[in-house]
């Protein structure tokens, strides 16, 4: 059991169990199959992390801007009280699993392949409540459950191995589904979701929701409109829902920032003293939401009303936006963001009985490019969302390591 205070006494408490099976199927030293096992298991995990260790406790927080009462010539500040969930407990997830391990070919190549589903359920969240039912318009709370559905494929390709080189190559895939299944105490059919994603453009714009039926953190966004050339309508949208006017609710879920694939590759190679060895993983069908295109690529900002220039995105020049009102919520600046990015790649040379018995010396360039069609800054976003990312640096190291 494990115990949490960030809530409440009553729900503090957590029981997570665990069990597991494995099963040889084949052991041997033969020239194909040398070893397979089959591997069963099912765990429940717990997941606590709500910030605050006050959500379930009712306090009181001092009103914005220093608002004050006065009683004769003194101001007394003024505090509000807070919402909160005295029943807020554990997000949990149940996880199934069926694992195969292999080997083959005298052990040159092994591998391992999964199956699983993760079942969540009682979500932590921080969502937006009904006016009148609590003391603020959000609060944290556990709001309702997800299916996560996923093929692992591992594989370790032993190329060369004898007295002067060795060659190992490793691959991994991963393919995975999310599904947001509940998200209210009762079903409801015309329930619209919870906002969340916060962008710039706007106070308080959101831009994608989390929906019963759709991936969490979907792109809550308009249908653009093109002319007969593929040039984008500026401020154009498609009437989805045929009531002759365009406004929220012709809104839709349009891709999700996760990647349905996601792929690695490492590589150590090694002859007689010099080594090799690299390090990459891509990931498909992420999709970026471009809010530095949306916030700066439009063209009434290059001139600021105070008289100074100011910079603009270049999407604003390229397609003459114009204002920035026409551009927030376009799925036009939902674009697939699929990139392969090389983590590592490390050169070394060692010294037999140069400096003590072993010396040393190497070169990584760590994070030396990325391959990908999406036009911003960076592709690799956990959210979806890009807008104020510090870029990642590109690194050069020089290295040595002796051994006395």
């Amino acid at each position: 059991m494990t115990n949490a205070s960030r809530f409440s006494p009553d729900t503090r408490w957590g029981l997570f169990p665990a069990a597991a099976l494995a099963v040889k199927m084949i052991e041997n030293n033969k020239d194909y199959f040398n070893n397979v096992k089959l591997r069963l298991g099912w765990g429940v995990t717990g997941q606590q992390d709500i910030g605050s260790p006050y959500v379930y406790q009712p306090i009181y927080q001092q009103s914005l801007f220093n608002a004050a009462y006065q009683f004769g010539n003194s101001f007394i500040n003024t505090y509000r009280p807070n919402g909160y969930d005295y029943n807020i407990k554990w997000e949990e997830t149940t996880t199934y699993n069926l694992g195969l391990d292999y080997s083959i070919m005298k052990d040159k190549l092994s591998g391992t392949l999964d199956v699983y589903q993760r079942n969540t359920k009682d979500l932590l969240n921080y969502i937006p409540v009904p006016a009148g039912t609590n003391l603020t318009n959000f609060i944290n709370t556990n709001i309702g459950n997800m299916v996560n559905k996923g093929v692992e494929l591992g594989l370790n390709f032993a190329a060369i191995k004898n007295s002067t080189a060795s060659w190992d190559i490793s691959f991994n895939a991963a393919y995975n589904t999310n599904e947001v299944t509940k998200l209210t105490a009762t079903d409801d059919p015309n329930y619209d979701g919870v906002p969340t994603g916060n962008i710039a453009g706007g106070v308080g714009s959101t831009i994608q929701r989390h929906r019963v039926g759709f991936a969490p953190a979907s792109f809550f966004v308009f249908e653009q409109l093109y002319d007969e050339n593929g040039k984008v309508l500026e401020g154009q949208f498609k009437d989805r829902n045929g009531d002759g006017t365009v406004d929220d609710l012709d809104k839709y879920l349009f891709k999700k920032p996760a990647a349905d694939v996601i792929l690695g590759l490492t590589s150590n190679f090694k002859y007689r003293n010099l080594d090799f060895s690299f390090a990459g993983r891509a990931n498909l069908g992420n999709y970026v939401y471009n809010n530095v295109a949306t916030d700066m690529g439009y063209i009434q900002r290059l001139y600021h009303p105070t008289n100074y220039l100011q910079n603009i995105h270049t999407s604003g020049l390229d397609n003459n936006f114009l204002q920035q009102r026409n551009l927030t919520f376009s799925d036009y600046f939902v674009t697939e963001a699929s990139f392969f990015r090389m983590d590592h790649i490390t050169l070394g040379y060692s010294f037999d009985k140069l400096i003590g018995n072993y010396l040393r010396i190497y070169t990584t360039v760590q994070n030396p490019f990325v391959i990908t069609k999406y036009k911003g800054l960076d592709p690799e976003l956990g959210n979806g969302i890009d807008n104020n990312v510090y870029p990642r640096t590109r690194t050069f190291l020089f290295g040595l390591s002796v051994d006395f």
